[in-house]
């Protein structure tokens, strides 16, 4: 009487032609334990070190070294412990990976997985061009408004400084007209004759 392969060992049984079956192997092969591993739950994968699981363990499963593209085509989510701007140089080589049906001890879950379509894919990329051109406009818009205003600024400078000088010719021009009046009246007073002759005629 034959016994059951325990559920580890089932995975090798199942081909290998996609993708999560060639993950799910990877992660329950003991020689890439240091590289990729199960989470103390299963309900996820740790890659302990991205840059070497990628150049020494990639290659000899799959044609590229582009994990990352694999995994969100699959529908994979990346865990982040914590945001990008805090994260250490070794959290930033710790990728951790979770599907809801890749799971371990059940890697009857696994031909549930599908590959996004290929709709799905064109979809999502114009949304993200949608969103970078949006954002580019967005940033155009703000730009253009800052522009405005600076010359707005500018030309209300130019307002108060015309004003200025409109004010300061205007008390220009009655300085020299107190002066010339002042002239005048001096040249009128000079030509009168004196005072003692008006007398005397």
């Amino acid at each position: 009487m034959s016994l059951q392969p325990p559920s580890s060992n089932k995975s090798n049984t199942i081909s290998s032609n996609t993708f999560v079956h060639k993950l799910y192997n990877m992660v329950v092969d003991n020689q890439y334990q240091h590289l990729i591993a199960w989470n103390y739950t299963g309900s996820s994968f740790i890659v302990c070190n991205i840059m070497e699981f990628s150049r020494d363990v990639l290659p000899k499963h799959f044609k590229h070294n582009n994990f990352s593209s694999f995994v969100r085509q699959y529908g994979f989510h990346k865990v982040n412990k914590s945001p990008r701007g805090h994260r250490t140089l070794a959290e930033n080589q710790i990728w951790e990976f979770s599907h809801p049906k890749f799971i371990k001890d059940r890697p009857d879950y696994l031909d549930e997985i599908k590959r996004k379509s290929l709709e799905t894919e064109t979809t999502r990329r114009d949304h993200g061009d949608i969103n970078s051109h949006m954002a580019m406009m967005q940033v155009s818009q703000s730009e253009m408004a800052q522009q405005l205003a600076r010359l707005q600024d500018n030309f209300s400078q130019v307002v108060r400084e015309l004003a200025d000088t409109k004010s300061k010719q205007h008390k220009q021009q009655q300085v020299l007209k107190n002066m010339m009046d002042f002239l005048s009246s001096r040249h009128g007073a000079q030509c009168k004759p004196p005072f003692y002759l008006c007398l005397s005629i």
